[in-house]
């Protein structure tokens, strides 16, 4: 006789036969967690399976692909008891209508392994409110995501294989979407009826837009990017845009003239995506972006930074890319977060503003490399840590380099071989500096040994705190003309032997040293913009690490002494014009030395002198009653820089009609060549005296006086 209470117990086998039998039926019974910690089990792929458990939490496993379905096949079709799922590593791909129509599911979880996402793959999961995809997945099919009640959507970039027919349409709760830059069109019905859609940045890879994309949303204007060229009659059927947004000429301004909407010419679009850049257009960051991945931009991009921060492994440019930014503090920056190098180009790149960082850990790589094309750089700064801040290697492009700075600081690491700019053996192009500072703390400002290259340097400040400002190639050519800053701790310009530079137009203002490896002529062409009785003039405000002195031609020349290196010649002359801008205001036409022309220069040139040099004057004071021995009108007992800048500014003073400020026993001191006038001349005979002294010289001052009068 079967009892109540066995009926009931043979009841609760049968019922759990039957739901193990039976999967496609679980949905009308119930379980307790009591009674068993797994509902469903089963398999959805060869080798994939998937396990229920009470709590309404789908989990799948394995390796592989989530098979496809059909349309209300799949072991989850319509059941409203799965409310979320967990996607295990592994798992490479969801099958079509995977998760069709399961209204309870409200969560996805997705592994990093997942590469594609299939046709109707959540359709109508109308609970569905939150799903990131990572950027892993490179495929995703129509309908994925119809029916969803997704609020926001970010589609990675790795998505090449994008269909958007109908893929967000029915999505009532959509307020945004960020689309890649792969995409290549908006099919039929992508955002129909998304009534809280506040907006839709369509990419610059699109360039067709199909009928009713837009059906059905509220918001009103949209921008059309220039690379659209096919926009379908119907594709804002039963929306309420009505104004357009794009460029001059577009087949957007097409578009809405022929509809009757209104047009606004826009040159500039905001960058929202925080995991990417733009490849093309013009676009102006709205957020930091953090880059895990290399950029490639094959497209013409005109990139704002807006006083934002951009991480990135490395930028390469196939094509025209501009940098600016336009923020008031200059805070826009982009960052080398990996062993390469930041920017790397192929084409053209401008630079306009911003602060660009290399590799700051141990690498090769420069911080801008322009491989090909040309360069123009009008501000910002850019920074090498252990490489080079600008590394040049085109074979024939022109760098213009007009404002910002270049600078590297490799003092931490030690590392005396990196330069704010090295011209590397394949670069035979043109070098033009005419404005912004270039800086090493170490090594050489500017250095490299290319090919034939052209260096034009007619403005802007070069230098370095332990080596040479510009370390003149053994290869190219070198012009200099205009307002020159060459400055370095072993002296500014450094000559190879039998290299001299061209002087190719006035030189308006220079602040030079030289050091040269060898005897002989250091310019080419100066004669045909300064007399060589001008020139002499100011030799003793050009530091060197030899003696200097003006040819018949008119050009510069340098005496090397045989043991000499970076003397304290160079140093010690630098200290004391550091201030002094030489060589100003020699523009004169020709090198006939009228007393006219001369006169002029010089009263002009005298006056900066006077103005450089005071304050350095002050430490040269003079005490009553000392005798002064010639060549040492500061009574100090020796001849040195010191005595040349006494004479000098009292030469200034006179020259501007101020009275001597020397009694008459300094005078004579003062007066060297006994040509009874204190001026330029003297100062350089005391200052080639010391030179001489400073480099094992024996012989008394009026005995030099006398071999180089």
């Amino acid at each position: 006789m079967i009892t109540k209470k066995l009926f009931s117990a043979l009841l609760s086998v049968s019922v759990l036969t039957c739901y193990f039998s039976y999967p496609d039926i679980h949905e009308k019974f119930t379980i307790s967690a009591a009674d068993t910690a797994s509902v469903l089990t089963g398999e959805c792929g060869s080798s994939v399976t998937y396990t229920l458990d009470s709590e309404g939490k789908l989990t799948i496993s394995g390796n592989g692909t989530i098979s496809d379905f059909a349309e209300g096949k799949s072991p989850f079709s319509d059941n409203d008891k799965i409310k979320t799922v967990v996607i295990e590593n592994g798992v490479t791909q969801i099958g079509n209508y995977s998760f069709s129509s399961c209204p309870g599911i409200s969560s996805v979880e997705l592994p990093r392994s997942l590469n594609g996402i299939g046709e109707f793959a959540f359709e109508n999961c109308t609970s569905l409110t939150s799903l990131t995809i990572p950027d892993s997945v490179t495929s995703i099919g129509q309908y994925a995501f119809s029916g969803t009640s997704l609020k926001s959507l970010v589609i990675p970039e790795s998505t090449v294989t994008l269909d958007t027919n109908s893929m967000f349409m029915d999505c009532k709760e959509l307020e945004s979407v960020v689309l890649p830059q792969s995409l290549t069109a908006l099919y039929s019905n992508a955002f129909r009826n998304c009534a809280k859609l506040k907006e839709v940045d369509i990419p610059d890879s699109v360039t067709a837009i199909q009928n009713d994309v837009f059906a059905g949303t509220t918001f009103t204007s949209l921008f059309i990017p220039s690379e659209v060229t096919m926009i379908n009659g119907n594709a804002l059927r039963d929306s309420k845009i009505d104004t357009i947004c794009g460029f001059k000429d577009s087949a957007a301004e097409t578009f809405a003239e022929k509809n009757g909407l209104d047009f606004v010419e826009s040159e500039e679009r905001l960058w929202k995506r925080t995991d990417s850049l733009p490849l093309a257009g013009v676009y102006k960051l709205d957020c930091d972006v953090n880059v895990k991945s290399y950029t490639t931009i094959n497209g013409i991009l005109d990139l704002d930074l807006n006083g934002h921060t951009v991480k990135t492994p490395e930028i390469i440019c196939n094509s025209s890319v501009t940098i600016r930014d336009s923020d008031p503090g200059k805070k826009g920056t982009v960052i080398c977060t990996e062993d390469s190098n930041l920017i790397t180009s192929y084409n053209k790149l401008t630079i306009c503003g911003g602060n660009f960082y290399g590799y700051d850990k141990k690498t090769v790589c420069a911080t801008v490399r322009i491989n090909d094309g040309s360069f123009d750089f009008y501000g910002g700064e850019i920074t090498g840590y252990y490489s080079h801040a600008l590394s040049v290697r085109t074979k024939d492009g022109i760098i213009n380099l007009m404002g910002g700075n270049l600078k590297t600081s490799s003092a931490e690491n030690g590392k005396t071989n990196v330069y704010s700019i090295w011209l590397a053996d394949t670069f035979a192009g043109t070098l033009n500096i005419t404005g912004g500072e270039f800086h090493s703390d170490l090594g050489p400002a500017v250095s490299g040994s290319p090919l034939e290259c052209i260096v034009n340097i007619s403005g802007g400040k070069i230098s370095s705190d332990q080596d040479h400002g510009f370390k003149f190639p053994k290869r190219g050519t070198v012009n200099l003309s205009g307002n020159i800053s060459i400055k370095g701790g072993k002296g500014g310009i450094y000559m190879p032997k039998g290299k001299t530079v061209n002087i190719s137009g006035p030189i308006t203002s220079a602040d030079v040293s030289v050091y040269a490896e060898s005897s002989g002529t250091l310019t080419n062409g100066l004669g045909k913009y300064i007399s060589a009785s001008t020139l002499k003039r100011y030799l003793p405000l050009i530091s060197s690490n030899g003696t200097l002195s003006v040819n018949d031609e008119g050009e510069l020349g340098i005496e090397v002494p045989v043991s000499a290196t970076t003397t304290a010649v160079t140093t010690a002359v630098s200290s004391t014009t550091a201030t002094v801008s030489t060589l100003t205001d020699m523009t004169s036409a020709s090198t006939t030395d009228t007393s006219t022309s001369a006169e002029t220069s010089t009263t002009a040139s005298a006056s900066t002198v006077s103005t450089s040099v005071t304050s350095t004057a002050a430490t040269a004071s003079v005490t009553e009653g000392t005798k002064y021995a010639l060549g040492d009108p500061n009574g100090d007992g020796k001849t040195d820089a010191n005595d040349a800048t006494l004479v000098l500014v009292n030469y200034s003073i006179m020259s501007t009609g101020g009275q001597c400020e020397l009694d008459a026993e300094q005078q004579k001191a003062a007066d060297v060549n006994s040509d009874g006038r204190i001026d330029a001349s003297d100062a350089t005979l005391i200052l080639q005296y010391y030179g001489y002294m400073s480099t094992g010289g024996t012989a008394a001052f009026a005995d030099f006086i006398k071999q180089n009068r």
